[in-house]
């Protein structure tokens, strides 16, 4: 006997399908912008570009900090770099493309080291190795780790040696003159972590896929989710159109039965149950994420317990997890991470791990950035909290004048360049008040990135500020489908 009666098959099969059928199109979208915009590692998704009225204002605003995140500067000449390319300006308003030596295109810049004055000193991590930029600061050429993904860099312990971290996970020690490159041994032996975090990012990981599974494996998750969206939304449509007109376009009845067979199959007992728990959390974390101020705003100063929480906020892998990495000038066993645990830092060459105290913010605080010039440390995090530390200090100096986290910054001379997404700024010391350079580094990509543009899509603010709410209609029929799409099911099997 069927674990679903027959009254109840009757009563759901028309909520199901019409539901599905004024969805369908939207999830369907849904689903593939949001497999894309879990892999922002995509060089194809940052390099091309739609014209800029084609934004929204909302996210229009933040195309200009995608632009250049990584400088390097010699005698007022500028080297700018992110995901999005490279250029090279000698008065701070035309750019030219940098050319990379021996292959088309360019590579996505992730981080820049510096280990001599000048562009010739300048490395950069890069999807595709180390790159050298050229005394010119026109054009680079390769200088190690050739094909391997790098996400941060800095100055190693020693002379001529960077350390490079390679898919958020690994810690790499490379030494420039012998070649050779070697694996940090790094685990996860944190201490000190903050017994609670604030609820706001929980949530906001559940719909990014960064909360269930450690690593990689919650943004897997969240692309099953996305794909079982995709193919739910194409089978469902599919089986409606074949049950309803495939004898009126002259299909055989033993065609038409095959291709409903598998219809259903792909659409039922494969792909909807397989991502059953993905589409559940996805739809419910929608809600906050579509009135996301809002839910800012409730969640202001309410905690969640860490024990309480899944494996990926245990710290029991940093797999996935390093967004940022310095090595300290004046101690080889001393490295300094950010994470998604906050800024950790490890005095006996990765073998423990904890939380950086000295910073003068709540321990955990989310969306550092940490890089190096010369002995001098900067942790920057969201809200343009913006601190330096040099060499043999004790203190983090906050630096004034700047406005939101800074990405990079570059020394010429005696004067300090730090980048943000807002300007470039310019100081003669750690002390002095940041001015804006006025510098125009958003001409040099014109357009908004195939990256940006799928978030408005996702979003809808192409279409209307208040999307939002149509949003939550399509996700709360998401959250239909998927719980009374089981148990129909449990009463029909496979056909």
């Amino acid at each position: 006997m069927s674990m679903v009666s027959a009254r109840t098959y009757r009563f759901l099969r028309p909520i199901h399908k019409y539901a599905g059928l004024l969805a369908a199109l939207w999830l369907l979208v849904m689903g593939i912008t949001g497999v894309m915009l879990d892999h922002h590692e995509w060089r194809w998704l940052n390099q091309n570009s739609v014209p800029a009225e084609w934004t929204s204002e909302r996210v229009g605003r933040l195309v200009p900090g995608t632009v250049i995140r990584h400088i390097a500067v010699e005698d007022q000449r500028i080297f700018g770099a992110s995901e999005r390319g490279a250029w090279f300006s000698d008065d701070g308003k035309s750019w030219s493309p940098v050319d990379f030596e021996g292959i088309s295109g360019q590579p996505q810049t992730n981080g820049i080291a510096q280990l001599g004055e000048g562009f010739a000193g300048a490395y950069l991590a890069t999807d595709d190795g180390i790159w050298r930029l050229g005394p010119d600061g026109r054009s680079a050429t390769r200088a190690g780790l050739e094909g391997r993904h790098l996400t941060a860099l800095s100055e190693g312990h020693g002379d001529g040696t960077l350390l490079a971290v390679e898919e958020k996970s690994a810690l790499v020690a490379y030494d420039l003159a012998s070649e050779r490159a070697r694996e940090i041994d790094i685990s996860a032996n944190v201490s000190g972590l903050s017994p609670t975090m604030p609820l706001h990012r929980f949530v906001m990981d559940i719909h990014f896929g960064r909360a269930l599974l450690p690593g990689n494996w919650s943004i897997w998750l969240n692309d099953l989710g996305g794909v079982a969206l995709a193919v739910l939304s194409i089978t469902g449509i599919g089986y409606w159109y074949i049950t309803r007109r495939g004898r009126r376009r002259g299909m055989t009845m033993k065609t038409q039965r095959g291709i409903m067979r598998w219809m259903f199959r792909g659409h039922a007992p494969v792909i909807g149950l397989l991502g059953l728990i993905p589409i559940l959390y996805i739809s419910l974390s929608a809600f906050p994420m579509n009135h996301i101020y809002g839910f800012l705003d409730w969640a202001q100063g309410r905690e969640i317990s860490r024990a309480s929480l899944p494996a990926a906020y245990q710290a029991v892998t940093f797999d996935h997890e390093i967004d940022g990495a310095v090595a300290w000038p004046d101690d080889p066993d001393r490295i300094s991470l950010a994470t998604r645990f906050g800024v950790l830092e490890t005095r006996d060459g990765g073998k423990s791990w904890a939380s950086d105290i000295s910073i003068p913010l709540e321990p955990g605080a989310p969306g550092a950035n940490l890089f190096r010039i010369g002995d001098t440390v900067f942790a920057a995090f969201g809200g343009g909290d913006n601190f330096a530390r040099t060499s043999g200090s004790d203190e983090w100096q906050p630096l004034a004048g700047t406005t939101r986290a800074l990405t990079g910054g570059a020394r010429d001379g005696e004067a300090l360049y730090l980048k943000n997404s807002q300007a470039i700024y310019r100081g003669d010391s750690l002390s002095a008040e940041f001015a804006d350079t006025g510098i125009d580094f958003a001409s040099a990509a014109p357009g908004t990135p195939l990256f940006l543009y799928i978030v408005d899509i996702h979003v809808g603010l192409i279409f209307h500020d208040e999307f939002k709410w149509a949003n939550d209609l399509f996700a709360a029929l998401a959250l239909l489908l998927a719980l009374s799409g089981p148990v129909m099911w449990l009463r029909r099997k496979w056909i």
